[in-house]
């Protein structure tokens, strides 16, 4: 038996275990093409110039150009890309039309053909063209999928079939923002 006032001393044995680890955020950025193998980072209006075919819009008439849009090099993560907004100016205007649909790759020719069978529409449908200036109601949803996720849209215009006469010589701009989002 201790009497009081003892003192008792216990031996132990003391470990120590540490984890540790370094966090960087990651990196999106997306850039865009209307020029086989010409990309840049398109980031302010006017942005990358569509290739319409050359020559004027007659009434009822279409014109084809495409965009393609894709993850830059310093992108570390995927994300996602819809068509966003339009904006507009010129006398031409009211009377333009358009619908676009995405490719099934990014070389796929922007044609009439591209339009044939069930494509994926993004503005439009089979049958319905939108006014340049409106968007649709439920934007279509693009993937772009880390490493070189890459889109292709192409865009049918045309003037319409209604077109005023005295709108010869007249001329109209659009430009269409694609927002990107990583994921």
């Amino acid at each position: 038996m201790l009497g009081v006032g003892a003192t008792m001393t216990l031996a132990s044995w003391n470990d120590s275990e540490f984890a540790s680890s370094s966090f960087e955020a990651s990196s999106f950025s997306t850039e865009s093409s209307t020029v086989a193998g010409v990309w840049a980072a398109n980031e302010t209006a006017p942005g990358a110039e569509l290739a319409i075919a050359a020559g004027s819009l007659k009434p009822s008439e279409s014109k084809y150009a495409w965009v393609n849009v894709r993850l830059s090099a310093a992108s570390t993560t995927g994300g996602t890309v819809v068509l966003a907004s339009s904006t507009t100016t010129g006398a031409l205007v009211p009377a333009l039309e358009y619908r676009a649909v995405r490719t099934a790759g990014t070389t796929t020719a922007c044609s009439a053909a591209a339009f044939a069978g069930t494509p994926n529409f993004v503005a439009g449908d089979s049958t319905t063209f939108l006014a340049i200036t409106d968007l649709p109601a439920a934007p279509a949803i693009s993937s772009l999928s880390h490493p070189n996720g890459e889109v292709r849209y192409c865009f049918q215009i045309r003037l319409k079939g209604s077109a005023d006469s005295g709108l010869q010589g007249a001329t109209g701009t659009a430009t269409w923002m694609f927002a990107a989002t990583s994921s």
